[in-house]
């Protein structure tokens, strides 16, 4: 008080001038507190920073392990989805799913259509049913049945899942079973969510970081995401020169809405998907069986291809090949 009363005592410009320094430190104080907050809370994302999809893709390309693939229009796209290297792999075995019966389907037809199920190639230089067995999967059925089957087979599963891992950030389910409340991103990040929750999403490079797998060998990751296993994907490209994936079985899924857009927005769109395509064959992984999932509702038709009708969603696998 008697300091504030020695200031009222000053003349006016003095009154003034110490009114503004004070602001001023406060300021000063403040600012250097948000920096420090901003700066301790991110700690616990701290990684190496990664490349961009496009720098990699670019990198990769350059001394490409299989053919450069070239893009000329919306028809590679789908020229390249509906024509995998069927013969490559010579042993397949199913794991997950469950049958799904569909009215208007004849029996055949129904004995085709499974949910969720993946298919894993079992040439003998994937070494199978070798220790050690790592597995990821991003997005599981509320059944866990393909989660259950590779515990089953003996491997190390490790699921990703927000919307269904609540029991905490990670669960132990079995001695070789984890489930994490983590999706896919490009970099990690707690993205806010209505109700006060957090979606966590994180990069390949900081879920194997965390988990100690940056070194090991991905025998198979699996992905049921929707939307966003083109991101992942474009993370196995990103990383594909430190992490060692060998076999890759995802849902695919593309926008009925692509039927609305114009020409040229459609061929920029695809165009950004056939990269995904163009950087996985320049990091070695041979697209070897796509399938349609025909209980997915609605129809694509391409004005760019002409009398043809494609489903929105596709089961496929591609698999890691040794560099010449």
């Amino acid at each position: 008080m008697r300091a504030y009363d020695d200031l009222k005592k000053k003349p006016w410009w003095q009154q003034w001038l110490a009114k503004r320094v004070i602001a001023l430190l406060v300021l000063a104080s403040v600012a250097g507190f948000v920096v420090y907050y901003l700066a301790f809370a991110s700690r616990k994302f701290e990684v190496i920073q990664s490349p961009s999809f496009d720098e990699k893709l670019k990198e990769v390309c350059e001394k490409p392990i299989l053919p450069m693939l070239e893009y000329r229009g919306v028809q590679s796209f789908f020229q390249y989805l509906l024509h995998p290297d069927s013969d490559y792999c010579y042993s397949w075995v199913e794991f997950g799913g469950e049958k799904i019966p569909i009215p208007s389907q004849s029996e055949r037809e129904c004995a085709d259509e499974v949910r969720k199920s993946k298919y894993a190639c079992f040439n003998d230089e994937y070494k199978m049913t070798h220790d050690p067995c790592l597995i990821y999967s991003f997005d599981k059925d509320f059944d866990n049945q393909f989660e259950r089957d590779m515990d089953m087979f003996s491997c190390e599963v490790h699921a990703f899942d927000v919307n269904k891992v609540k029991e905490a950030e990670h669960v132990q389910r079995t001695e070789f079973w984890k489930e994490h409340a983590w999706t896919i991103g490009e970099y990690p990040y707690d993205k806010p969510q209505e109700g006060g929750s957090v979606e966590r999403r994180r990069s390949l490079d900081f879920i194997t970081t965390a988990l100690q797998h940056k070194q090991r060998e991905i025998k198979l990751m699996k992905s049921d995401l929707e939307g966003r296993e083109w991101i992942l994907l474009r993370q196995v490209v990103t990383h594909s020169q430190t992490l060692d994936i060998k076999q890759l079985a995802v849902r695919l899924h593309i926008p009925t809405s692509v039927n609305m857009m114009s020409g040229e927005s459609r061929h920029e769109y695809f165009g950004k998907l056939y990269q995904v395509f163009q950087g996985l064959s320049c990091a070695g992984y041979k697209y070897v069986l796509g399938r349609p999932i025909r209980y997915y509702k609605g129809t694509l038709r391409i004005p760019e291809m002409t009398n043809q009708t494609y489903f929105p969603a596709y089961e496929v696998n591609w698999v890691k090949v040794k560099s010449s």
